[in-house]
């Protein structure tokens, strides 16, 4: 009964490896589209300001006229 639960334990730990493995190997990925111009990309993207509307724009807008 011993060997079975060192097997299972064994196959734990070999299932935390590979987890590990894998986030490591996003992680890294991710870091080189960082690095390769995603960051300028996300940045410019994301921190756009809208122009607040006046009341004849959301009239425009309601009726159609753009």
């Amino acid at each position: 009964m011993e060997t079975r639960e060192e097997w299972i334990l064994e196959q734990e730990k070999r299932k935390l490896l590979q987890d590990h493995l894998v986030t490591e190997n996003k992680k890294n990925k991710f870091i080189k589209e960082i690095k390769n111009g995603l960051g300028e990309k996300i940045l410019k993207s994301t921190n756009k300001k809208k122009e607040k509307l006046g009341l004849w724009s959301k009239i425009k807008k309601s009726i159609g006229w753009n």
